[in-house]
C-alpha cells in the first residue's frame, strides 16, 4: 500500500502511473536475464570443458583395453584428441647452438643419409614415418626431406620432454607423442625417459634418444651397436613415464595414408616386432630404415626377403628397399 501511495504521488497522473511502472519492470526483467544469460554462458563453458575432458579421458581409456587396430574407437580417438598434432604452417625454428650442431649429424646419421640421398633425390612430394624422432632435428632421418623434396609425414616421440622441443622446431609434418604398439592391439605401456646426470655434460640427445620401453629385450649385449646402447643405459638418470602405444596402422587409417615411402625406426628393441606386424597386404612400404641391437640378425634378413625386399646394406642400420622399386635403380641395384 505504501509503494503505491509513493508512487502516485510522485506521477503527473494516476493514468501514467501502470505504463511507467510496467517500462521500469521490462528494463529490471532485461537486466536480470542478461546476467542470467552470462552466468549460464560462463557455467556452460566451464562445464563444458570438464566434460570435454572427461569424455578424451575415457575415450583414451577404452582403447587401452586393447582394441585392434583397425577399430573404429582407436580410429577416431586418434583423429579427436591431441595423440596427432597437424603439420606447422610456421617458419621453422631449428637449433643453430654450436654444441648442438656438432652432434645433429654424428652417430649413424651420415651413413643412413648417404643412401637416402641416393635413393631419393630429385623425387619430390613423398610420406615418411619416423619413430624415435627425438626433437626433430637432431639425428633426424627425415628433416632434409622435408626441407629439400617438400615431403610430409609423420613423426612419433614417446618422450613427453623430446616431443615438446619436437612441437617447437614446426616440422611440416604430423607428430604424436605417443609410440608404435609392438603387436596389432592398443595398449598403455612405460617409458623408461632418460635424462643426463649432473656430471654428463656432453651430446644429451644421444641419452634421451636411448630411452627406452619397460621391459624391452635389448638382446646380446656382446656386439658393438649393444655396448653403444649399454653405455647410455648406465650413464644416465631414470624417469619413468606413461607411453600410449598405437599399432602402426591405426595412425595410418587416421590419416588416410596407405603407401609410406621412408619408414625410419629407432624405437630401442621393439623395430622387428613392429615390422612384423604391418600388414603387408593393405600398406606399401617402399625403404625401411631400422636400427637393430644385433646387427647380424639372420632370421629378420630372411623375413624381409620373404616380404619383397632386398637388403642394401647393414654396416650400422639395416636399409630394406621393395623389390622392383625405383630406388634400387638409383642404387645401382636390380
Amino acid at each position: 500500500m505504501y509503494q503505491k501511495c509513493v508512487c502516485i504521488a510522485t506521477l503527473p497522473s494516476p493514468s501514467t502511473c501502470p505504463s511507467r511502472c510496467a517500462k521500469w519492470g521490462v528494463m529490471v526483467m532485461c537486466v536480470c536475464s542478461f546476467f542470467f544469460s552470462l552466468a549460464f554462458i560462463v557455467h556452460f563453458k566451464h562445464w563444458r570443458e570438464v566434460f570435454s575432458n572427461v569424455e578424451e579421458s575415457t575415450s583414451v581409456d577404452l582403447v587401452m583395453e586393447g582394441l585392434h587396430a583397425s577399430h573404429p574407437k582407436v580410429i577416431h580417438v586418434l583423429r579427436s584428441t591431441s595423440f596427432l598434432h597437424p603439420p606447422s604452417t610456421l617458419p621453422y625454428n631449428l637449433s643453430t647452438d654450436p654444441q648442438y650442431l656438432l652432434s645433429q649429424h654424428g652417430h649413424t646419421w651420415k651413413h643412413i643419409h648417404y643412401f637416402l640421398t641416393k635413393m631419393f633425390q630429385g623425387e619430390r612430394g613423398g610420406f615418411f614415418v619416423e619413430a624415435g624422432a627425438l626433437d626433430g632435428q637432431q639425428l633426424s632421418n627425415t628433416l632434409w626431406l622435408e626441407q629439400e623434396l617438400d615431403w610430409t609425414g609423420l613423426l612419433i616421440e614417446p618422450n613427453p620432454y623430446s616431443f615438446h622441443h619436437l612441437q617447437h622446431k614446426h616440422r611440416k609434418a604430423w607428430t604424436s607423442n605417443s609410440c608404435i604398439s609392438a603387436n596389432q592391439f592398443t595398449r598403455k605401456s612405460v617409458l623408461v625417459a632418460l635424462k643426463l646426470r649432473a656430471d654428463y655434460t656432453s651430446y644429451p640427445w644421444y641419452m634421451k634418444g636411448s630411452s627406452y620401453e619397460l621391459g624391452v629385450n635389448f638382446g646380446d649385449l656382446t656386439t658393438n651397436l649393444s655396448e653403444h646402447i649399454h653405455y647410455y643405459l648406465n650413464s644416465g638418470d631414470e624417469t619413468y613415464v606413461p607411453a600410449y602405444c598405437f599399432p602402426l596402422y591405426s595412425y595410418l587409417l587416421a590419416l588416410n595414408v596407405t603407401t609410406i615411402d621412408v619408414l625410419s625406426l629407432d624405437t630401442q628393441g621393439s623395430e622387428i616386432d613392429i615390422v612384423k606386424n604391418i600388414p603387408w597386404e593393405i600398406i606399401t612400404v617402399r625403404v625401411l630404415v631400422i636400427e637393430l641391437v644385433n646387427s647380424q640378425n639372420t632370421e629378420f634378413v630372411e623375413y624381409m626377403v620373404s616380404r619383397g625386399y632386398i637388403l642394401v646394406n647393414n654396416i650400422v642400420d639395416y636399409i630394406f628397399v621393395r623389390h622392383g622399386d625405383p630406388a634400387l635403380t638409383r642404387l645401382g641395384k636390380k
